[in-house]
C-alpha cells in the first residue's frame, strides 16, 4: 500500500523525471520493493522497450541487488535486497558511518519479515522501532523544527505590532480599524505562540538565547550612543559665546556673514 501511495507522486514520466532529477534514489526491501523499483523505472524508461527488457532481466535476479544510472536526468538508482527490518537497520547504520545519504529513500520489509520473523500483530511494533532507528540515524532532528517554529512565530508577532504602529502613525488609519488588525491576526499568532512554547525545553530555547544576546548588544550600543550625544551637547560651545570671544581673539567678521 505504501509503495502505491508513493507512486501517485510519479503519475507521469515528466513528473517522475522532474522529481528525481539529479538525485540518488535508494529503494530497499523485499519483493514488493523490487516491483516498486520496476514501476518507477518503467515511468522513466517506458519509451525505451529494449532498455526496459534489459532492466527486467537484471532486476529480477533472485535475492540480488541492482543499480542503474539514468544519465539523461542525472539520476542514480540502487535497489538493495533487504527483506528483514534488521537488514534495513544495518543499512541505515552504514549510511551513518559513511555520512553519505540518498536524496530519496524508499524502504519496505513487510511480507518476508511477517512470514519469517514476526506476525501481523507484532509488525506495528517492529515498524515503530525502525522509525526510531531512522530518526536517530539520519542527519535531521525535530530540534531544528522546534527552534525554527518559535523564531517564526515571534517574528510574526513583532511584524503584527509594527504594522499596527504604521497604521496609526503613518497611514493615519481609523483607531477602530487599526485595533481590529492586531486583534484578528494577533490572536491567531498568540495561539501558535503558546503552542510552540511547549517546545522550549526541546531546543526551542535556542532562538530565545540568540534574541537575548543580540538585544543585549543593541541595548549597549544604543546606551553608548546616548552617552556620547549627551557628552557632546555638554561640551559644545554655543554661538553666543563664540561671538563674545570674537573681538577678544582678534577675529574679523566678514560682511554678509553671521
Amino acid at each position: 500500500m505504501c509503495f502505491h501511495l508513493i507512486l501517485l507522486h510519479f503519475s507521469k514520466e515528466p513528473d517522475a523525471s522532474h522529481l528525481v532529477n539529479g538525485s540518488w534514489v535508494l529503494i530497499a526491501g523485499d519483493s514488493q520493493a523490487r516491483l516498486f523499483t520496476l514501476s518507477l523505472l518503467n515511468l522513466l524508461l517506458g519509451s525505451e522497450p529494449q532498455r526496459m527488457d534489459f532492466v527486467k532481466t537484471a532486476l529480477f535476479k533472485r535475492h540480488s541487488n541492482y543499480s542503474i544510472s539514468v544519465d539523461e536526468i542525472g539520476m542514480k538508482l540502487d535497489f538493495v535486497w533487504a527483506p528483514y527490518v534488521l537488514n534495513l537497520t544495518h543499512l541505515l547504520t552504514d549510511f551513518k558511518t559513511k555520512k553519505k545519504y540518498p536524496n530519496v529513500m524508499v524502504m519496505g520489509a513487510g511480507l518476508w519479515h511477517m512470514l519469517h520473523v514476526s506476525n501481523p500483530s507484532d509488525y506495528e511494533l517492529v515498524l515503530q522501532t525502525l522509525k526510531s532507528s531512522l530518526v536517530s540515524l539520519f542527519p535531521f532532528s525535530t530540534d531544528i523544527a522546534n527552534a525554527y517554529g518559535i523564531a517564526e512565530v515571534v517574528v510574526m508577532l513583532v511584524t503584527t505590532a509594527l504594522v499596527t504602529l504604521v497604521m496609526l502613525l503613518i497611514w493615519q488609519t481609523n483607531l477602530f480599524m487599526a485595533l481590529c488588525f492586531p486583534l484578528l491576526f494577533g490572536s491567531i499568532e498568540l495561539i501558535y505562540f503558546f503552542a510552540v512554547l511547549s517546545k522550549v525545553m526541546e531546543r526551542g530555547w535556542l532562538p530565545l538565547v540568540f534574541a537575548t544576546f543580540f538585544l543585549t548588544v543593541m541595548y549597549i550600543w544604543h546606551y553608548g550612543n546616548v552617552l556620547k550625544y549627551q557628552s557632546e551637547v555638554r561640551e559644545k560651545i554655543s554661538m553666543d559665546f563664540m561671538i563674545k570671544l570674537g573681538s577678544k581673539l582678534g577675529t574679523v567678521r566678514v560682511l554678509g556673514t553671521f
